[in-house]
């Protein structure tokens, strides 16, 4: 019994050792938050951060002590890496700089273009760093998109960064990059990495482009879309990446495409002219159906050939056809039009990666992998040095399930 006791009394000091003092812990007064991190290249090896920290004061309502309406202050450091900055920012700022909240990681299409790798290690080793953050490529100065991000329907830019993914579900304009799928694909043998793109767009209509029956409304990139308003930061187009090196720009069109193939397309409106009037147009609202199917194979010789399936389910939204494709004998046709459209687009995309690009970010290598027995063979193969030689094939299947509101198209009666 008395053993017990003594057993029980042990038990419980030790169960009191994990519930010691932090000694590091710091008080939310004490704490700059960093929303948003834009790098930019500076003189010689340095580089040029630009961050955005909240304004406490700001986002409760409260505006005195100088804090005014401004959810955010922005402060701009040249240092040699992205954590180096955090010494050399407390010279001026008397708070700790903490980088646990930070959102988005922005980095210039300069920097992009030399080699991300250097700044990619730093963030993923520091402890603060969140894995979760967004990454983006800048179409210009980083900074540019630090200051000038505007949300005139949010409160906080931080909110504005989670939303925008969930746009990318909702038009596949872009893709979405965590900070950690970043750093690891730089490190993959069987895919490239790739990047949503974002920009600034200083005029109003003087980039307008030919619209859906020249080829597609989502034919731009970053900065160049005919939108005027307060915010002039836009989101679309994908940054395509051989190693930690940016090599190419896919534009909103063929960043669609490029979602279907790796299945990570949610919705989005596409255009296909009428099968049986080229003179005319109908818009589909489009969503992916299921993953796609692949299938691989590979010969005696060591030659690789991938067969892709898509399967996707358009609706008819608009239509400036005189063809009723309501209708279940005409509905084939136009089924049949679209999927002949998007293999004819994926192929061409396809094609660009391997000779221009020369860049599998589609990761077509992850499903040839699962063809060699051990690691050894698969290193020894270099998949990315033969993936410009690779044969793809799509095929698409495409099922119109719906139609709108509109079950029958009634011809307008002539005055």
């Amino acid at each position: 019994m008395r053993g017990a006791k003594l057993y029980l009394i042990l038990l419980l000091l030790v169960s009191l050792l994990p519930l010691t003092g932090c000694w590091g812990i710091r008080e939310t007064d004490e704490i700059a938050y960093v929303l948003m991190v834009g790098i930019d290249k500076g003189e010689k090896d340095n580089t040029i951060l630009t961050l955005s920290i909240a304004n406490p004061r700001a986002a409760t309502g409260n505006s005195e002590g100088g804090g005014g309406d401004k959810t955010r202050e922005i402060v701009s450091v040249e240092a040699f890496g992205p954590v180096a900055m955090l010494d050399l920012l407390s010279t001026t700022i008397d708070r700790h700089i903490n980088l646990q909240h930070t959102k988005a990681y922005i980095f210039s299409e300069e920097l992009a273009r030399e080699g991300l790798g250097r700044w990619l290690t730093p963030l993923m080793r520091f402890r603060e760093t969140r894995g979760t953050a967004e990454v983006f490529i800048c179409r210009g100065k980083a900074r540019d998109i630090v200051e000038k991000s505007n949300p005139f329907l949010e409160l906080s830019p931080a909110k504005q960064i989670e939303l925008i993914r969930k746009m990318s579900e909702a038009h596949g304009f872009f893709p979405i990059t965590q900070l950690i799928t970043l750093h690891q694909d730089t490190k993959s043998l069987s895919k490239e990495p790739t990047v949503p793109l974002t920009g600034i767009h200083e005029g109003e209509f003087e980039t307008t482009r030919p619209g859906i029956l020249k080829g597609g409304a989502g034919q731009y990139l970053a900065g160049e879309v005919p939108v005027a308003g307060k915010n002039k930061v836009q989101f679309i187009g994908t940054a395509a990446f051989r190693g930690d090196k940016l090599v190419g720009l896919l534009d909103g069109e063929e960043t669609r495409y490029y979602l279907m193939l790796t299945g990570d397309f949610g919705f989005g409106l596409i255009g296909v002219k009428d099968p049986l009037d080229q003179s005319s147009a109908i818009g589909l609202r489009v969503q992916q159906g299921r993953k796609p199917k692949y299938k691989t194979r590979v010969d005696d010789q060591g030659n690789v050939s991938i067969d892709v399936e898509l399967f996707l389910e358009p609706e008819i939204i608009v239509s400036a056809s005189a063809n009723d494709f309501e209708r279940t004998d005409l509905k084939p046709l136009l089924e049949e039009a679209f999927s002949r459209q998007t293999e004819r687009q994926c192929q061409e995309l396809i094609r660009r990666t391997q000779d221009e690009l020369g860049a599998d970010i589609f990761g077509f290598g992850g499903k040839v992998k699962r063809e060699f027995l051990t690691e050894r063979p698969w290193e020894e193969y270099e998949w990315l040095e033969v993936y410009p030689e690779i044969q793809i094939n799509v095929v698409v299947h495409s099922q119109i399930r719906r139609t709108g509101l509109l079950l029958k198209r009634i011809p307008t009666t002539k005055g």
